[in-house]
C-alpha cells in the first residue's frame, strides 16, 4: 500500500521535501499545491507531478498533507484538514501562536488524527550523539546564524531558527528532571525585514541538581552559516557542529576526542518524513518528535521572547 500525499507549498522547503517524497518507494504525490500556480506547475513538472492552486481540489484524493506554507497559514490549513481526518505534517512552527497550536493539537487528539511538528535536528545524528554523552549540563550555548537569504521573512528569527535550539535545550533539560524557567533576558533587534533578524537570550533553570543556564543566539543576518551547541559540564565541555556533523569533548586533563557519530551520512529530513510517515502507518504519535506539550512550551517562550518579555523570579 502507498501512502497518498499531497504537499502545499512548492517554495524551496516544499521542494526539499518533494525531492525526499518521490525517492520513498511507499508514497505516491497526488498533487503539488501553491497559490502561485505557475510555481506549482514549474516545481511539478520536473517531477511529471500534478500540479493545484487549492488543497482543497486533493481533499478526496490524499490522506497525508504536508504543510510547507507561511507561518500565518499554518492554522486555518492544518484545522481544515484535520477536519477531513488528513494526517498532517506541518514544518515549523507549527503556529504563530501557542493558543492556535492548543486549538489545532486538542482537535486531531479528539479526532485521533496523526498531525506533527518539523523540527528537523531532532533526526540530526550528530544531536543523538551529543545527548548520548549528556552526563550534568552546566551551562548550554548555542549558536544558529545565516546570512540573509530572503526567505521566512514573513515570521520572526526565533520561529524560523531559534526553535530548533529552544527544543534541543528543553530536551537536554529533561533528560536532567524536572526544571523551571526562573531568569530570562532578552536582546532583539529588526534590521532587514520588518520582523526579528537577530535574537539573544540568557537563560537561568532551576533543577533539583542546581542551577542550569542558557545562552542562545540566533541571526538571519550573519556573514557565515553557523549551527552550533556547546554544553559545559562538571567534567568535561562538549562541542557539536551540526552542519558537518562533528562531535568533540575535552576533558579535565585538557585532551580533545572526537566522538563517534553514527549514521553520520544520513538525511535528517529523510528521517524526519520517515519518522512521520510511520506514525501515520501505526496510527500513533512518533516518540522521537515533539509531544503536543512540548510543541506549546517552546512556542510559548518563543512568544516572551519576541514580546521581549524580560522577568527574574526568586530561586
Amino acid at each position: 500500500m502507498k501512502f497518498k500525499v499531497a504537499v502545499i507549498g512548492a517554495g524551496y522547503f516544499g521542494q526539499r521535501h518533494i525531492k525526499i517524497l518521490t525517492e520513498m518507494s511507499d508514497v505516491e504525490i497526488v498533487g503539488v499545491v501553491d497559490i502561485d500556480i505557475n510555481k506549482a506547475k514549474e516545481v511539478a513538472d520536473n517531477y511529471g507531478l500534478r500540479y493545484f492552486s487549492d488543497y482543497r481540489d486533493l481533499v478526496n484524493e490524499a490522506e497525508v498533507f504536508f504543510v510547507i506554507t507561511p507561518t500565518v497559514t499554518h492554522f486555518d490549513i492544518g484545522l481544515d484538514l484535520i477536519k477531513h481526518a488528513k494526517a498532517i505534517f506541518i514544518e515549523k512552527p507549527l503556529t504563530e501562536r501557542p493558543a492556535f497550536a492548543e486549538i489545532l493539537l486538542e482537535e486531531a487528539k479528539n479526532r485521533n488524527v496523526i498531525i506533527q511538528a518539523g523540527l528537523i535536528e531532532r533526526y540530526n545524528p550528530v544531536v543523538k550523539a551529543l545527548f548520548n554523552s549528556l552526563t550534568e549540563p552546566l551551562f548550554i550555548q548555542t549558536t544558529r546564524v545565516s546570512p540573509f537569504l530572503g526567505r521566512a521573512t514573513d515570521t520572526d528569527v526565533t520561529y524560523d531558527l531559534m526553535i530548533h535550539d529552544l527544543d534541543l535545550v528543553w530536551m537536554m533539560l529533561k533528560k536532567v528532571g524536572d526544571f523551571e524557567l526562573k531568569r530570562m533576558k532578552v536582546f532583539t533587534q529588526k534590521i532587514v525585514t520588518s520582523r526579528i533578524d537577530y535574537a539573544t537570550v540568557w537563560m537561568e533553570f532551576s533543577t533539583k541538581r542546581g542551577i542550569i543556564k542558557a545562552h542562545l543566539t540566533a541571526s538571519r543576518v550573519s556573514s557565515d552559516f553557523l549551527r552550533q551547541i556547546s554544553v559545559v559540564q562538571h567534567n568535561s565541555v562538549l562541542y557539536a557542529d551540526l552542519i558537518n556533523k562533528k562531535l568533540k569533548k575535552v576533558d579535565q586533563g585538557g585532551n580533545i576526542d572526537d566522538i563517534n557519530v553514527t549514521d553520520k551520512d544520513s538525511n535528517s529530513l529523510y528521517e524526519e518524513i520517515r519518522d512521520f510517515l510511520n506514525s501515520v502507518k501505526n496510527g500513533k504519535p512518533s516518540v522521537q518528535a515533539p509531544s503536543p506539550r512540548e510543541t506549546i512550551e517552546v512556542l510559548r517562550i518563543i512568544d516572551e521572547i519576541n514580546e521581549r518579555r524580560e522577568y527574574e523570579a526568586i530561586y
